[in-house]
C-alpha cells in the first residue's frame, strides 16, 4: 500500500444504484470517486481521461454490454482493473466477464464492508469473486481444462500440506499479501506456492484454482 486513496469510477445506468454506491464509497478515505458513467462508451471515455484504478460495473441491465466492454477496456491497454456488480445471478453473462478480463464479481447485495475488500483485492491484482457466485460456474471453467473428474481427484492428492493451506486462503478471497501476513512467509513464496498449485492442478488462470478448491471443499 502507497497510501494513497483508491481511484474508483462507477458505470450503471441506474441512478439510485450509482447513488448509493457513492454514498458507500465517498464516506470511506481510502477511496477516491474519480467519475461515473451510464453505459459502455462512457465507460471507456472515463477510464481513458480519469484512469481509475478501479472500475465498478453493474452488468445487471441490457444497457450494457458487459463482456464486450470489459475487453474494449482490455485491449485498449488500460491498467484499470474491472469489478462486476451483477443483481441477476445471470452465470452465462458473468461467466463472460470474467473470461473478457473482468478481476472480480460481487453481487448486489455485498454488504459495503466487502465491496471495499472487494475493491482493495482487485485493485492490487487479485480474483475476487464471492464464494456464492463460484459453484454455479465450476462445472464449466474447469471442466474446459480438465479431461475429467478421476484425473481432477488424482491432482488434488499431489498437493502438499502447505499448497492446500495456500488454496484454502485463495478460496477464502485471500490476496497473495493476505496469505502471505496469515501464514507467516513471503509474498513471493506464496506467489511460488500459487504457480506450484496451478501446475499440479493443470489450471492457467487462480479462478480457476479458486473454483477447484470450492469444489472439493468438503471431500
Amino acid at each position: 500500500m502507497d497510501g494513497l486513496p483508491i481511484k474508483v469510477a462507477i458505470t450503471s445506468a441506474q441512478s439510485l444504484f450509482r447513488e448509493g454506491l457513492k454514498a458507500i464509497l465517498q464516506k470511506e478515505g481510502s477511496i477516491e470517486l474519480v467519475g461515473e458513467a451510464v453505459n459502455g462508451p462512457q465507460a471507456l471515455t472515463l477510464v481513458k481521461t480519469c484512469k481509475p484504478s478501479v472500475l465498478l460495473m453493474d452488468i445487471s441491465i441490457p444497457e450494457m454490454n458487459g463482456p464486450n466492454d470489459i475487453a474494449a477496456i482490455r485491449e485498449a491497454g488500460f491498467e484499470t482493473k474491472v469489478l462486476i456488480i451483477s443483481g441477476s445471478m445471470d452465470h452465462d453473462m458473468i461467466f463472460k466477464s470474467l473470461k473478457a478480463g473482468a478481476k472480480g464479481c460481487v453481487s448486489k447485495d455485498v454488504s459495503s464492508e466487502h465491496l471495499l475488500k472487494a475493491i482493495q483485492a482487485v485493485k492490487e491484482g487479485e480474483l475476487w469473486v464471492q464464494r456464492k457466485m463460484m459453484a454455479m460456474f465450476f462445472d464449466e471453467e474447469v471442466g474446459s481444462y480438465a479431461t475429467g473428474h478421476d484425473e481432477i481427484e488424482t491432482h488434488k492428492t499431489d498437493l502438499t500440506p502447505r499448497e492446500r493451506e495456500v488454496l484454502s486462503y485463495l478460496a477464502a478471497g485471500g490476496t497473495n499479501k493476505e496469505i502471505g501476513d496469515k501464514l507467516f512467509i513471503s509474498e513471493k513464496t506464496v506467489k511460488t506456492h500459487v504457480n506450484s498449485i496451478f501446475r499440479k492442478l493443470h489450471v492457467t488462470r487462480r479462478l480457476q484454482a479458486v473454483l477447484y478448491a470450492i469444489r472439493h471443499a468438503k471431500k
